[in-house]
């Protein structure tokens, strides 16, 4: 017979349907009241629009949560979890199916349907099963630095390896006990042969028993879903729906200079820290609920790497103790999160990048970091590069008016000297102070002009862009500085900018529409150089016999999505032999100089230094550069070098120029 009784063994229970419905329905309210608790408790940061452009929300939703986008370096994990969340997810509709067909007058649970139903529970009760013990395996047996045993992790596991074994089990009592022996549910009919030894009585007494067991399980998952770490499998699709839409490179703006400019009576304190939970938005209370301690963050992050006080993953946990009530001495910062660990950030964003569930730890960092520049607590060093920035305009400390002292002897077209143009090229506070990045100034600058390119420079009229100045968290430099080079890129009718430099071209690009700087496009120094390749007006005839690598920066590759142009160009070069690194591209090592890191060394390892060991360990004489920190950053790691030939360090522009010039 091609069906079963649904509420077999169990009829002659008294009252075992009001018993059964009431224990759900209580749950249920459990579950309600659990989530509502949580909703309320995000509800005390401040407000955020995270409701826009909802199709693309949707996909990126569906796209990660159930098919698991950006796992792809995970493929043991991605395997594991897809078959616990796909066989946990088709055992749900399931029991569904039997809600369903338990109300329904016509009775379908019956021949090809039932044995395609029975079928696919088993299999999915197996895949589940195989599931977990991959995360047992990885968790107990492997122990990745990324996780954490001293948790409560073993009750997930545990609790969902009980809920199969105990539904296979009844499964085999059932065909047992009946005599009905499916092989269309082949784990049920393999566990029925095992319960054949025992009496039709006993048979149904342990069934009667597990059954009962397996729906207090069911009962009491449903009413703690909301309090333990299962909460995932709801928060975590949620965070991903409401993740920030905006550009990776773009940080939040706490206040902004230029409404409160237009304001009739603009408030005398504006500039907002974080000093309690509340200060933070809905959003980010949001992210620390939906993290689950997998550690992928803590896995990819250079600071914890080099072991500096930083690990993105315990900054978010800190932060949940707070929001749950840990009682705070005087603030977020003084009490559990050390300013050394904050000080410890480079910027990368390799924490965002590897998130599952679309937390931003960044944005928590950096609003932490603005409340330590609010206290003046930064270390001397960064104090010093602010006072640099805010009295001479560069972090460098140098005169404003030796900002174009490195164009001497070359002709460089200035603005306020050149007619017609095209482009305007922003040297940048490096390569107009840096020596070594002077130099890949003058490189860009015969290559322009031998593709007959129209550009100018602003020469001394140049400013910093206030990239150092936000990072740190000294958001209203930033911004003053952002108002600033605004103006100028105004009264020059400027619609053009090539950069060197890919944080002043993140900058620009995601931070700058936000104070008035519409209409223009950013482009970076490697885009403009493969646009002319292309073209043909830099044609690369002469051969560079050398095998070489490229460094990606964080803010030209993970912050902005720029990882073929530079390859490109790269693989153009006549004789060159292009080697990728182990790390690169979107799992690209930090050279450790973004996050104003480049003005302060926190303790532990140098990651310079260890992104250099990387690239010697490619087996490549020398790394391509396109940032003018990397450029610094990985020459001074060449310094420290103790081997005979440490790997050269060339921007992009100077293979070009070599292969051409």
């Amino acid at each position: 017979m091609e069906t079963r009784g649904l509420w077999w063994n169990i009829h002659d229970f008294p009252h075992y349907r009001e018993i059964f419905y009431t224990l759900f329905y209580i749950s249920v309210l459990f579950f309600i009241y659990g989530f509502y608790l949580k909703i309320k408790n995000w509800s005390r940061g401040k407000l955020k629009n995270n409701f826009n452009n909802i199709p693309n929300r949707l996909k990126n939703m569906f796209e990660k949560s159930f098919f698991h986008k950006g796992w792809e370096k995970y493929k043991v994990l991605r395997l594991a979890h897809g078959l616990v969340f796909f066989g946990f997810f088709a055992l749900w509709i399931g029991t569904d199916i039997l809600t369903v067909q338990d109300k329904m007058p016509v009775y379908f649970f019956r021949g090809l349907f039932y044995k395609v139903y029975s079928l696919a529970m088993d299999l999915s009760g197996i895949l589940m099963l195989f599931g977990l013990l991959i995360f047992t395996y990885i968790r107990y047996i492997q122990k990745p630095k990324r996780l954490d045993n001293y948790q409560n992790d073993w009750f997930q596991l545990v609790y969902l390896a009980l809920f199969v074994i105990i539904g296979f089990l009844i499964e085999g009592l059932r065909q047992s006990a009946t005599n009905q022996i499916e092989p269309y549910a082949p784990l049920g009919a393999l566990i029925a042969g095992g319960f054949q030894g025992l009496s039709y009585d006993m048979q149904k007494s342990i069934h009667l028993t597990l059954w009962w067991l397996h729906s207090l399980q069911t009962f009491s998952f449903i009413a703690l879903i909301p309090f333990t770490k299962f909460n995932h499998i709801f928060i975590a699709p949620v965070n991903l729906f409401f993740a920030d839409s905006e550009p990776k490179g773009k940080l939040t703006t706490p206040f902004n200079l230029v409404e409160i400019l237009e304001m009739e009576n603009p408030p005398e304190d504006f500039a907002q820290s974080v000093s309690g939970i509340e200060d933070f938005s809905w959003k980010d209370l949001m992210d620390l609920d939906a993290c689950t301690a997998c550690g992928r963050c803590h896995e990819v992050c250079p600071a914890t790497n080099s072991e500096k006080p930083l690990s993105p993953k315990q900054v978010i946990l800190d932060l949940k103790q707070i929001m749950y009530g840990k009682p705070l001495q005087k603030s977020v910062v003084s009490d559990l999160i050390s300013p050394e660990t904050l000080w410890s950030c480079t910027s990368c964003n390799a924490c965002v990048e590897s998130c599952p569930v679309g937390i931003n730890q960044l944005s928590k960092i950096i609003d932490l970091r603005r409340t330590l520049i609010h206290e003046n607590k930064a270390p001397n060093n960064l104090l010093n590069t602010l006072k640099n920035i805010r009295s001479r305009s560069n972090p460098w400390g140098q005169p404003p008016e030796d900002r174009e002292k490195w164009t001497e002897g070359l002709d460089v077209p200035m603005i306020d000297a050149t007619g017609e143009f095209e482009y305007l090229y922003w040297i940048g506070c490096a390569g107009a102070y840096d020596s070594r990045n002077q130099n890949i100034s003058k490189t860009m600058v015969k290559l322009l002009k031998k593709a007959s390119v129209k550009f100018v420079i602003l020469g001394k009229k140049e400013k910093c862009t206030g990239d150092t100045a936000r990072r740190a968290g000294d958001e209203g430099l930033f911004q003053e500085l952002a108002i600033e080079n605004i103006e100028v890129f105004k009264s020059k009718n400027i619609k053009k900018i090539i950069t060197h430099c890919p944080h002043c071209f993140n900058t620009f690009k995601n931070e700058y529409p936000e104070f008035g700087l519409k209409d223009v496009e950013i482009i970076h120094h490697t885009e403009i150089l493969w646009d002319l390749i292309k073209a043909g007006k830099l044609n690369m005839t002469k051969e560079i016999s050398e095998e070489i690598t490229y460094h990606d920066s964080c803010y030209l590759g993970r912050h902005n999505g720029q990882y073929d142009t530079p390859r490109n160009i790269l693989n153009k070069i006549p004789g060159l032999k292009y080697t990728e690194m182990k790390n690169s591209r979107e799992r690209g090592t930090c050279c450790g100089g973004g996050g104003a890191q480049l003005w302060y060394e926190a303790p532990g390892k140098q990651i310079n230094v260890m992104r250099l060991n990387e690239i010697k360990d490619s087996g490549a004489k020398a790394a391509a550069t396109a940032c003018p920190f990397c450029t610094i950053m990985l020459e001074t790691a060449r310094t420290l070098d103790k081997s005979t030939e440490p790997p050269k360090v060339q921007d992009i522009s100077e293979l070009v120029a070599r292969a051409i010039l």
